[in-house]
């Protein structure tokens, strides 16, 4: 039966709309009746008791059943119980207030009608003032005041919060203050704040946020897995315990993956990113966040003017990768040791733009490798039989979105592998006829491939796949068994030679069979 009134309850937030409504709409009326009596304004409505009669015992009657609902919807305790007794008490006096209305009217008391009516709107508007600060935080509706308004109402100066100072170099955050916490209060304080904390669990603070709600600690440090917060994260949408609750903002991949490797790294509320393992895919997402925004990407036509003229003058091939857009790709490999350091610095000019770039068989060396620090959109990246060592991969950190790389051929050995730690996106890279060993091809895809990101899809595929078959539909008729085969015709037996001078008869060897048996 409890949970019926809980469920009755969270009707209250729909239905506190309805008396509202009605007390601002009758206060309405009640003022175009007055300005009806005058000759200019007799087109106006005016309400006759009867109509008034009317509307005021139905205005009573929400107001006490919305004041049930609220009272109702309290018992959740998730509440702030200072912001929730006021609110209260506020909506049990507009009940009383609309019931006493009733009763003036019925006696037509119009004057201490009209003033009930006007304390009736002013207690109101207090009370959804209170139920603002208990959905949104405290001060949700002064904290907007303009300043005249402000002074008028004796309320003091607002204070501007000093905002936090973000350092520009995302290795110098401070993981928490400047990482975790906004995005709890992004997603999470609007329902575990101080105005409204269910589970009675808070993200607002960090000496909240440890205190944990009434099932314990949300949050294993060094465990992310087993980390209460993770796995309401991973839940599917339509479960219960699943949060931020379905019809809530949800947390991206890139949001949870930062919570994971937070709470992976042992959870620190002091710590700075450069005092902990980050792997590459995670730089990537903080850099993201904290990079400033990138310029806007020159037109298309520019952008193919541009590159006609580069062709022409290198002798490459760069061509558009899609009918719409400025992406391009660019192949220098038919100019062979032709085309070197200088010209690849004059490449440069479409830096922003290229997405796949073939210096394959070029006369490219490590210290053209630098003229790549633009190219921040390059995909796919050609090396193969060129000079470049070691030394050049260095030089490719900046490509961020770097999927595939072919060094086939080159000097690169396993330091090259290790500079190439950085590159987040990278997926694919061919090493034939390099110095590269297995062992460090292998460490090098240990960074980038997140496992755990992987079981979860895994785990949703298998999820899927059951619901499939849930969803098959199978009609079975019966089959036909296929005729049996036809005999094999017996082999016939070879006649008995005849028997020599002075031999026995040979026997039948069916006869010698059957003699044995």
């Amino acid at each position: 039966m409890d949970q019926f009134w809980l469920f009755l309850g969270r009707f209250h937030p729909l239905a506190v709309h309805l008396p509202i409504g009605i007390f601002v709409l009758l206060a309405v009326l009640e003022l175009t009746g007055l300005l009806a009596r005058r000759q200019r304004f007799s087109q106006w409505p005016r309400l006759s008791d009867s109509q008034r009669d009317h509307i005021l015992l139905f205005a009573a009657l929400m107001a006490m059943a919305t004041a049930f609902m609220g009272w109702l919807l309290a018992r959740d305790g998730s509440y702030d119980p200072v912001l929730i007794n006021r609110h209260r008490n506020l909506g049990l006096l507009v009940a009383a207030l609309a019931v006493i209305l009733v009763v003036v009217q019925r006696a037509r008391w119009s004057r201490v009608y009209a003033t009930l009516l006007a304390v009736t709107l002013v207690v109101i508007t207090a009370a959804g003032h209170i139920g603002g600060e208990i959905t949104h935080g405290s001060g949700y509706l002064t904290q907007q005041l303009p300043a005249f308004m402000r002074r008028w109402m004796g309320q003091p100066p607002v204070k501007v919060a000093r905002p936090r100072a973000i350092p520009s170099d995302p290795r110098q955050a401070v993981i928490y203050a400047d990482v975790i916490h906004p995005l709890l209060e992004q997603r999470c304080v609007g329902c575990h704040g101080p105005a409204k904390s269910n589970g009675q669990l808070r993200y607002d603070t960090w000496e909240q946020m440890l205190r944990g709600g009434k099932n314990g600690a949300v949050f294993k440090a060094g465990d992310a897995s087993a980390s209460r917060m993770i796995k309401r994260l991973h839940l599917p949408l339509d479960e219960k315990e699943h949060m931020p609750p379905k019809g809530k903002p949800q947390l991206t991949d890139d949001e949870i993956a930062l919570l994971e490797w937070w709470i992976d790294r042992g959870a620190s509320v002091d710590k700075k990113v450069a005092d902990v393992e980050i792997a590459p895919a995670v730089a990537e997402i903080l850099e993201a966040r904290f990079a400033p925004p990138a310029p806007p990407l020159p037109p298309r036509a520019t952008v193919l003017a541009r590159a006609a003229a580069l062709s022409e003058k290198l002798g490459i091939i760069i061509r558009p990768m899609t009918v719409e857009g400025p992406w391009l790709e660019a192949n220098a490999r038919l100019q062979s040791t032709r085309f070197g350091d200088a010209q690849l610095d004059e490449l440069a000019a479409l830096a922003p733009v290229l997405q796949w770039l073939d210096l394959g068989e070029t006369a490219v060396t490590d210290a053209g490798l630098g003229h790549l620090a633009g190219m921040k959109n390059l995909q796919r990246l050609h090396l193969d039989r060129t000079a470049i060592t070691d030394t050049g991969l260095t030089r490719l950190s900046g490509l961020t979105k770097l999927e595939y790389l072919n060094l086939y051929g080159t000097a690169i050995g396993d330091p090259g592998l290790v500079a190439l730690q950085s590159l987040p996106r990278l997926r694919s890279i061919y090493l034939w006829k390099t110095h590269a060993t297995a062992a460090a091809a292998k460490e090098l895809g240990k960074g980038r491939v997140d496992q755990r990101k992987i079981q979860r899809w895994r785990d949703q595929i298998a999820d899927l796949q059951g619901k499939i078959g849930q969803e098959r539909f199978d009609a079975n008729l019966g089959e036909t068994l296929p005729p049996p085969p036809p005999p094999t015709p017996p082999v016939p037996m070879a006649a008995p030679a005849p028997a020599a001078a002075g031999e026995a008869p040979a026997k039948n060897p069916a006869v010698l069979a059957t003699q044995a048996k």
